[in-house]
């Protein structure tokens, strides 16, 4: 199981759809101070958390980010990932593509005697159930005889819960989202030539066998005013239909180990200062 995790990484103006024109642009924005303070806030209290929390221990997550992240934002990424030992900091060049930078970073951290790789990718403000690395191994076993005939299959959870954080505090919500990058698998040979950032996680579908599970609940996405991913805009559409036998607030505690009332708490106070 090997995960990606691109932690505000300045690309020459690709990859994301708010990339500027150009690596100085792309980095201003990136490395602004109020943006950075709102990532860290993400990254400590949903993403690092859920990964220091998963029931099976045996994976490897690269951290892709810039040398010229400044300080004393690099020294604390640095503090806070030392505590997780699966997280392997890599410090790249800012400017190159984000294909081809990820894809370089994920084929060397595969390991070559492995008979297949799970991979999967996180931003720095998204989080993983406790059991997502356990469920996704014991779920390719479903896979594996598809997996085969080419040797790539997509695994997709497409249960989870928004983590929409704003001025008026933190709302959480039950969301079904199909083929969304942090419910997202993609098994490969370890030999082979592509990786999961050379795909358009949206349409995995139409380009390899998948397997869709709509339970249990197994990412959290995060949602803010520096996110890419315009949540607030798609939310009506993808909250989960039907009655939850837990509340949004539960299945947090349930399912990731987080106390709702203690990231509002944490929320408002990062807002304050």
């Amino acid at each position: 199981m090997l995960g990606l995790c691109r932690f505000s990484y300045p690309t020459g103006g690709d990859g994301f759809d708010q990339a500027g024109p150009d690596l100085a642009s792309n980095a201003a924005r990136l490395y602004d101070p109020a943006r950075l303070a709102t990532r860290f806030w993400f990254f400590e209290n949903l993403c690092l958390p859920t990964l220091a929390a998963q029931s099976d221990r045996d994976f490897t997550l690269v951290l892709i980010y810039g040398e010229g992240l400044p300080e004393p934002w690099a020294a604390r990424l640095l503090r806070a990932v030392a505590g997780v030992p699966q997280i392997r900091p890599v410090a790249l060049p800012e400017g190159q593509p984000h294909t081809t930078v990820c894809r370089e970073a994920m084929h060397a951290a595969r390991d070559p005697e492995a008979r297949a790789v799970g991979e999967f990718t996180l931003d720095d403000d998204d989080g993983l159930a406790r059991d997502f690395i356990a469920g996704a191994r014991a779920n390719f076993a479903h896979l594996r005889p598809l997996w085969r005939l080419r040797k790539r299959a997509a695994l997709d959870f497409n249960g989870g819960l928004a983590v929409q954080a704003g001025a008026g505090g933190i709302e959480l919500t039950a969301v079904q989202a199909d083929f969304w990058a942090p419910g997202l698998v993609v098994f490969f040979a370890p030999r082979s030539t592509r990786s999961i950032q050379d795909y358009n996680h949206r349409r995995l579908w139409s380009r390899m066998p998948a397997l869709t599970l709509p339970e249990p609940v197994m990412f959290l996405r995060g949602s803010h005013a520096s996110s890419d991913s315009r949540l607030a805009r798609r939310l009506p559409g993808l909250q989960r239909g039907g009655a939850e036998a837990e509340t949004p607030d539960a299945l947090l505690r349930s399912r990731f180990g987080l106390d709702a009332a203690t990231l509002r708490r944490s929320w408002a106070a990062l807002n304050e200062s």
